[in-house]
């Protein structure tokens, strides 16, 4: 049995304009000491299922489908249940450390706070286990580093305190949203490496939420794209690497800076209040054809645990080959 199964995944919320539907029958499983990385644009739903895994959907979100924990279903669990998994069992590392840091706490204090309120450990003790996490997230001095405040540290030193503040309990399960964003490309480097060195050190599953196809694709194992709230394909990154076979995923391939042929992907996300009725990629895609806006496209078999969500599979195979 996987660690973690996410079943037809949903997320509705309330609007002025009525509800919304954030997500749409997401789906995945994910096995201990494996990583998944879900990509997409900003807008296309990667930090929404993020938050619903967390059980920190904002005011007047509604999940619904299922989330399934080591067999637990999380999505009938209470706030307090909640409460006793999140920084235990499950940890999850915020987008923006400056934000998530309390910035009149010493850094050290924030990480043996799950310490001591998850496994009732002595202040004393607490406090010496967060300087071994420091040191164990690669921070040099930390003595010196647990009494400073989050404002005194790089954007790079207060990303490695949220992982160690994460890490702290041993979770089954990490959850990193944008753990990179602002951080320059050396630094970026180094902390994505630092993840899955303790995927490897601790066994446990770590699901890796980015932008950059790229960067994932040198870290997963797995990979999820997300358009629009829908995963458009899901596979095994040597087999995306290989053959990318929605032109979804192909645009945000070519859009990389990297590959110095920078193509944008024309259009923008859709509008959540005014989705369309077939494929959400429909008005951006350059295989589209009248089918495409007849109903949701299922997601068809590629290859070994390998499916995209295109009725046209075939032709963006030969856009592929082509280009």
């Amino acid at each position: 049995m996987a660690l973690l199964e996410v079943e037809a995944l949903g997320v509705v919320i309330d609007s002025p304009r009525g509800p919304l539907e954030i997500l749409r029958d997401v789906g995945f499983a994910l096995e201990s000491g494996r990583i998944l990385g879900i990509v997409g644009e900003s807008g296309s739903g990667k930090t929404m299922t993020a938050l619903a895994l967390m059980g920190l959907l904002p005011p007047g979100a509604r999940a619904q489908g299922s989330v399934r924990l080591g067999g637990r279903e999380l999505l009938r669990l209470d706030e307090h249940a909640l409460c006793r998994l999140r920084g235990d069992r499950v940890a999850m590392i915020f987008q923006e450390p400056m934000s998530a840091l309390n910035p009149l706490q010493p850094v050290g204090a924030q990480i043996a706070e799950p310490l001591r309120l998850h496994r009732k450990m002595p202040a004393a003790k607490a406090a010496a286990e967060a300087r071994r996490l420091l040191a164990r997230v690669h921070l040099p001095d930390p003595d010196r580093l647990a009494a400073a405040f989050p404002h005194q540290l790089s954007g790079g030193q207060r990303q490695r305190v949220m992982i160690a503040m994460a890490l702290a309990c041993g979770p089954d399960l990490l959850v990193a949203d944008e753990p990179t964003t602002a951080l320059d490309v050396t630094v970026q480097a180094q902390i994505l490496d630092l993840l899955v060195e303790l995927v490897e050190e601790t066994g446990m599953s770590l699901i890796l939420v980015s932008h950059d196809l790229a960067a994932v694709a040198e870290t997963a194992d797995e990979v999820l794209v997300l358009y629009g709230g829908t995963v458009v394909e899901h596979a095994p990154v040597a087999a995306m690497l290989r053959h990318r076979a929605h032109p979804y995923t192909q645009g945000l391939f070519a859009a990389r800076p990297a590959t110095g042929l920078f193509r944008a992907i024309p259009g923008s996300v859709p509008d959540l209040a005014a989705l369309p009725p077939g494929c959400r990629f429909a008005d951006r895609c350059p295989l589209a054809i009248a089918a495409c806006g007849d109903g949701p496209p299922p997601l068809g078999l590629v290859g070994p645990g390998h499916r995209a969500a295109c009725i046209r599979l075939e032709a963006a195979a030969a856009t592929a080959e082509a280009s």
